[in-house]
């Protein structure tokens, strides 16, 4: 009877140490898994935007359809709560300097997400201008359609889910 009690009181630590641990473990692989997919997605528009010439959007724009994996819910994984894609934050005052509503001369594009009992992160993509009309549900497998388009004469790659 004692061995037993031993065995369930031990098992009670374990499962009281190893759950945290496989849960911080999951939004770390959450977190990680999206960043890879926004590397992913930089990377295709970047490579859109070099071999084509931006059209007006009413013109048939140059397309790429892509298909980017993103973390979901699991045992030691975490899904994604909010995914978001927009023009970078102003930071006044440093090298980085952009203005709002894209008016200055840098293209940029801000991500931010948050997956499951994380926090929120971000990272600003230089150099291209990603836009998107919808906010934009991902989760698994993403398939997106991008779109090369001229928007007041400037180049933007646009983004939308496919479907």
């Amino acid at each position: 009877m004692v061995r037993a009690a031993f065995a369930v009181v031990l098992l009670v630590a374990v499962a009281g140490v190893a759950v945290p641990a496989v849960e911080y473990a999951g939004v770390q692989r959450g977190d990680t898994a999206v960043r890879d997919a926004v590397d992913r997605l930089v990377t295709e528009a970047r490579a859109l935007a070099a071999g084509n010439s931006a059209l007006p959007p009413e013109v048939d724009p140059a397309r790429r359809s892509v298909s980017i994996e993103f973390p979901t819910a699991g045992f030691a994984s975490a899904g994604v709560e909010r995914f978001r894609v927009g023009r970078p934050v102003r930071t006044s005052g440093s090298e980085s300097e952009v203005e709002w509503r894209g008016r200055s001369e840098t293209a940029a594009t801000r991500f931010s997400w948050r997956v499951a009992g994380g926090t929120e992160h971000g990272v600003v993509a230089r150099g291209i201008r990603i836009r998107t009309a919808e906010r934009l549900r991902v989760d698994g497998e993403t398939r997106f359609v991008l779109e090369l388009v001229a928007v007041e004469d400037r180049t933007v790659v646009r983004v939308r889910r496919e479907g």
